[in-house]
């Protein structure tokens, strides 16, 4: 496959419909630019478990506050330690 696209003013291009659909590319899909002596390489580049971040909305709770659990969870940590200690 070989397409043409121009470059605008603002160095944007489009990625013709035919190689979105192929690789299923949506709005706000990165891609990967690359250089090799005079030739220009495209890639879709592959999702990580962050790129989902704010996807999910919560209903009504809010969010739980790790930094608190964690500091509970080591605090009935060490008093658990201490009762064992002391039996």
């Amino acid at each position: 496959m070989t397409y043409a696209t121009t470059m605008t003013q603002k160095g944007q291009i489009t990625v013709p419909a035919a190689i979105r659909h192929h690789f299923g590319l949506k709005p706000s899909d990165k891609l990967l630019m690359s250089v090799e002596d005079e030739k220009i390489t495209v890639k879709p580049m592959k999702k990580s478990f962050l790129d989902l971040y704010g996807s999910v909305k919560h209903k009504g709770k809010k969010p739980l506050d790790f930094k608190k659990l964690r500091k509970q969870f080591i605090k009935e940590m060490a008093e658990n330690v201490i009762t064992e200690m002391n039996k």
